[in-house]
């Protein structure tokens, strides 16, 4: 159930190997969550056209969107995007010191509804 996209810009220096880095936040999410490591559904998407600022070229950004079924307090939701922007900036360390990197977590809920 749980959905993470990653989209990040084509100009980061630094090309990591999205695999690992999905398998450490399905992992950080069960510890954190209790979800299931099977639910998730993961992907990566690379930005051909953005602009970040002003659009200097060192000007790079990586975005998280998690949705989650709804029913998590906000405490909980802050504990686990605080989680995954750690780790987001743990694995994007050398481009964090080289460009002008952005690194934002979006939580969203899935309503139970309609999901």
């Amino acid at each position: 159930m749980p959905h993470l996209t990653l989209e990040y810009s084509s100009n980061i220096e630094f090309k990591l190997n999205h695999q690992d880095l999905f398998a450490q936040l399905h992992r950080l999410l069960n510890e954190a969550g209790g979800i299931r490591i099977d639910n998730f559904k993961s992907r990566a998407l690379m930005r051909e056209n953005f602009l970040v600022g002003r659009g200097d070229i060192e000007n790079a950004f990586v975005h998280l969107e998690l949705r989650l079924l709804e029913g998590r307090s906000p405490e909980a939701k802050n504990e686990i995007g605080q989680g995954c922007l750690q780790l987001l900036k743990e694995f994007y360390a050398p481009s964090l010191a080289n460009q002008a990197l952005q690194i934002t977590v979006e939580i969203a809920d899935i309503s139970k509804e309609t999901y």
